[in-house]
């Protein structure tokens, strides 16, 4: 079949409620994070207590992540994606209440962002399994392209509006508004149910722990999944603490920048991730996807070395850009030679497995970049530093991982 006679994904009923209920809970995610946030820095003036409120929400998400991806390939995944949504939406509501009566107070956001990190560790592992059962292994590559697309629009688009229904509202017209979006997702959600083919479990019968360890061992089994997740630590452990934590300090004393510095290199950032997955799902890769990932790699270790040799404002924002659409055109076509290579019995537990390989040293990479500041080293060495090693890392991987480079 060529590629005009390959159906329009925006023909696919399916794949447009799919995009519908990720536009709807990105939105809901990102109005959310943000309104929290500045609710805990501007109206109860406790800065000191936003790490506790990030803690709350990622550490439920990473330790039940696996047990999320066990019950995604057991369960209907639009009906784990609408207990999410639908329990998101009664919490705020609660929340609604008692922010009129006046009763909010930190331990109860704390609180909210544990329930609200516990319902993301279900509903992502069985987000990102819904695709292989709606689209063709043809339309994998596009069809990740669109929710990557449409996950990063969010992340950017969300904190401008929830700036201005706060600024020009109140936080209980944002809440009302989000918690309005995640009830209308949870209604999309019911709708995609009966469009998703029934799931085949691997092992029925099998108690929860068997399930997570059967899923260990086909990781284990498989060369592909086993040299990805170990490249995805290594990968996060060398670049997301300099660069994510490290940017602010890098705008501030190596750029001699302000706030409006340090807000351009992150508005520059998420314009390359779309533009990324832009390019890729224009191109629509279905062939040695993994080589385009592989090749990416050494590209971003390049492009991050660049960014922290050359501390000119013009050059880091063409360098940030550039690591903007690299992490795009290496994380689609991954995702997508997943989705195309794993048995459906064994999906949700892959996913979740590589996502908690992939967050689960992201706060050793924090810790360790703070270490390294404490000890008296600049941001831009550190990342120089974490650039030579992902440099070496993605030459090892471009020359020895042989069953990544080949993985269509």
């Amino acid at each position: 079949m060529t590629e005009k006679q390959v159906p329009s994904l925006w023909h696919n009923q399916a794949f447009v409620l799919y995009f519908l209920t990720l536009l709807a809970s990105g939105l809901s995610v990102a109005f959310f994070l943000f309104a929290v946030n500045w609710y805990v820095v501007d109206s109860l003036e406790l800065e000191a207590m936003l790490g506790i409120v990030f803690f709350a929400t990622s550490v439920p998400r990473l330790v039940f992540m696996l047990l999320g991806g066990v019950i995604a390939d057991r369960v209907n995944r639009a009906v784990i994606m609408l207990i999410s949504d639908f329990t998101k939406a009664v919490l705020l509501i609660a929340l609604v209440v008692l922010l009129v009566f006046q009763l909010v107070n930190i331990w109860v956001l704390v609180i909210l962002a544990l329930f609200f990190g516990l319902l993301d560790a279900f509903f992502w592992p069985a987000s990102q399994t819904v695709l292989p059962g709606i689209v063709s292994k043809k339309q994998l590559t596009r069809a990740n392209s669109v929710a990557q697309l449409t996950m990063n629009a969010t992340l950017i688009a969300g904190p401008m509006f929830a700036g201005f229904l706060i600024g020009f509202g109140s936080y209980e017209l944002m809440f009302l508004l989000v918690s309005v979006m995640l009830f209308a997702a949870s209604v999309i959600d019911w709708m995609l149910k009966k469009r998703l083919p029934a799931i085949k479990p691997a092992e029925a019968g099998d108690s929860i722990w068997k399930s997570i360890k059967s899923g260990f061992l086909y990781v284990k089994n498989s060369p592909f999944l086993t040299t990805l997740m170990l490249t995805s630590v290594f990968l996060n452990l060398l670049l997301v603490g300099p660069l994510v934590m490290g940017l602010p300090i890098y705008a501030n004393l190596v750029l001699g920048g302000d706030e409006l510095t340090y807000s351009y290199l992150n508005a520059t950032s998420g314009a390359g991730m779309l533009a990324g997955a832009l390019l890729v799902g224009v191109l629509n890769i279905q062939r040695k996807r993994g080589l385009v990932s592989v090749t990416g790699i050494l590209l971003l270790a390049l492009a991050f070395l660049g960014f922290g040799l050359i501390p000119d404002m013009l050059w880091s924002l063409v360098f940030i850009a550039l690591i903007g659409v690299l992490l795009s055109i290496i994380d689609i076509p991954l995702i997508s030679a997943i989705q195309a290579n794993t048995e459906e019995g064994y999906i949700g537990r892959v996913m979740s497995m590589l996502s908690f390989a992939a967050l689960g040293l992201v706060p050793v990479s924090y810790l360790l970049t703070s270490l390294l500041l404490a000890a008296g080293l600049t941001i831009d060495t550190i990342m120089i530093g974490g650039g030579v090693l992902m440099s070496l890392q993605a030459l090892v991987v471009v020359g020895f991982a042989r069953s990544i480079r080949e993985v269509d």
